[in-house]
C-alpha cells in the first residue's frame, strides 16, 4: 500500500496579489486597511450598505490605489469619450450639413468628450506617478550597471 502524502494547501508564491501604489510617496509602500461604506440601489427600490475596504499609506495616510484598475477605468473612460466624439461627428456629417453652428456644436461636443476623459484624476495622477517612478527606477539601474 503505497500512500502519497499530497499537499493541500497552494503554494504561495504562485499566489500573488497586486499590491496598492501610493501617488504621493510614488511606492508600494505599506498600507493598513480601512473600511468604508457606500450606498448601493436594491432591485425592489431600496437601498444598503456595501462594505469596501480601503488600503491606506502608513506614511502620508492617503488612499492607495491599484495600478491594473487605475489603467481599466482610464482607458474604459477614454474609449467612451472617444465613441461618444465618433457618434456626434457621424450625426453631424449625416444629418446636418457643414454650417459654422453644426460645427460649433462639434466643437462644443468634443470640449465635453474631451472633459469626459478627464474625469479619472486620481487614476490617472495614479498612472503618471507610477510611470514615473518606473522610468526613475529604469535609469537608476541602467546608471549602476555603468
Amino acid at each position: 500500500m503505497d500512500d502519497k502524502i499530497e499537499d493541500l494547501i497552494p503554494d504561495e508564491s504562485a499566489i500573488e496579489g497586486e499590491e496598492p501604489w501610493c501617488r504621493i510617496c510614488h511606492n508600494f509602500t505599506d498600507y493598513r486597511r480601512k473600511w468604508d461604506t457606500f450606498n448601493r440601489a436594491d432591485l425592489d427600490g431600496g437601498s444598503y450598505s456595501e462594505i469596501v475596504e480601503v488600503p491606506h499609506c502608513i506614511k502620508c495616510e492617503q488612499s492607495m490605489l491599484l495600478i491594473s484598475t487605475s489603467r481599466k477605468l482610464v482607458w474604459f473612460v477614454n474609449f467612451l469619450a472617444l465613441l461618444t466624439w465618433g457618434v456626434g461627428l457621424l450625426c453631424v456629417i449625416i444629418l446636418f450639413e457643414f454650417t459654422f453652428s453644426s460645427f460649433t456644436g462639434l466643437l462644443i461636443h468634443g470640449c465635453i468628450c474631451y472633459l469626459l476623459s478627464r474625469l479619472p484624476k486620481k487614476s490617472r495622477l495614479t498612472l503618471s506617478s507610477w510611470k514615473k517612478a518606473k522610468k526613475e527606477n529604469a535609469v537608476r539601474e541602467l546608471l549602476q550597471k555603468i
